[in-house]
């Protein structure tokens, strides 16, 4: 479950990169987010039935993003930006059907954020994992 300020934070709405392929958020709360992409035909490989890691890559982005952005504090003042300065996908097992993303929030400070992914299937194979360092540009 997403709670409305949480949602807003994440943009999970306003992002239209999300909406072409078709992340959605599932659930969200300080420090963590999973983000869910079905799987469809314009996101497979040679082989149709296999998604691309090019959109696992991106999910395990978005899942992070996401996370952080739940860190924000209610008085703090929107943040100017955030950015992800570095990503690393492991790869573990085909994703041959819908797959989500559980990111974690490992540190937050100032200016820079780390945080964990696990990539599984709808049965609950990890398929990916993915650590994330995004740069935070707060508003003063």
């Amino acid at each position: 479950m997403v709670d409305a300020r949480l949602a807003e934070l994440i943009g999970a709405e306003g992002i239209a990169f999300w909406r072409t392929l078709g992340v959605t958020v599932v659930e969200a709360e300080p420090g963590r987010a999973v983000l869910a992409l079905a799987m469809q035909p314009a996101l497979g490989t040679l082989r149709a039935e296999v998604m691309h890691g090019g959109a696992i890559a991106t999910l395990v982005d978005a899942a992070a993003g996401s996370a952080i952005r739940t860190t924000r504090a209610a008085d703090e003042a929107p943040w100017r930006g955030m950015a992800t300065t570095d990503l690393n996908v492991s790869y573990l097992d085909a994703a041959t059907s819908d797959v989500t993303a559980e990111g974690r929030v490992l540190r937050v400070g100032r200016a820079i954020a780390f945080v964990q992914v696990d990539v599984r299937r709808a049965d609950g194979t990890l398929v990916a994992v993915g650590r994330v360092t995004a740069t935070i540009v707060r508003a003063s």
